[in-house]
């Protein structure tokens, strides 16, 4: 199986450096033109099967970036992780470290742990791979969420700190599974 994965295009909230979390917002302006512009890379790749996050966002980009060719799926396990009371805060504010290490993180403020993050992409990954074993996958959702697959198809770093990894944007992944 190839997976493919991409972030949603960019909001409003994005562009202030705000957290969405699981909060439902729009694409902005520049988030619709960078996804159509992705739109010509992914028509050129022979898609078999597109999973998005049920969150508007992700839906939205995959709608745009597949430009209505192929039907969109939708599995919950890939909707955004739950920031807890910190969504609406600017990132910021928030203790990257802390939230983004595998050994020191906690559910303060709500915030969906990185471990029970990690399983449940862990989880989907395990059904997509044998539903879809011999697909072209392509997966549109968000930061937390591709970061989560890149962690667990690639090895946690020694020091649990999952927070070095960028996660732009609309750029699309290639995993070979």
């Amino acid at each position: 199986m190839v997976l493919y994965v991409t972030r949603h295009g960019a909001t409003l909230k994005n562009e202030l450096g705000l957290i969405q979390g699981q909060t439902e917002c729009d694409l902005s302006n520049n988030g619709i033109e960078e996804a159509e512009k992705l739109a010509s890379i992914v028509k050129d790749i022979d898609i078999d099967v597109v999973i998005s996050s049920p969150l508007k966002r992700a839906y939205d980009t995959a709608h745009i970036i597949t430009e209505g060719r192929l039907p969109i799926n939708t599995d919950d396990r890939l909707i955004e992780r739950d920031w807890g009371m910190c969504e609406g805060a600017h990132i910021e504010e928030v203790d990257t470290v802390k939230c983004w290490n595998f050994f020191l993180n906690t559910d303060d403020n709500g915030i969906e742990k990185v471990q029970d993050l990690l399983a449940r992409v862990s989880e989907f990954l395990e059904d997509i791979k044998v539903k879809y074993k011999d697909k072209n996958v392509l997966v549109v959702a968000h930061s937390a969420i591709l970061r989560a697959i890149h962690y667990c198809l690639h090895q946690l770093p020694e020091d649990g700190d999952m927070s070095r990894l960028e996660i732009p944007n609309l750029r699309l992944i290639e995993y070979e599974i």
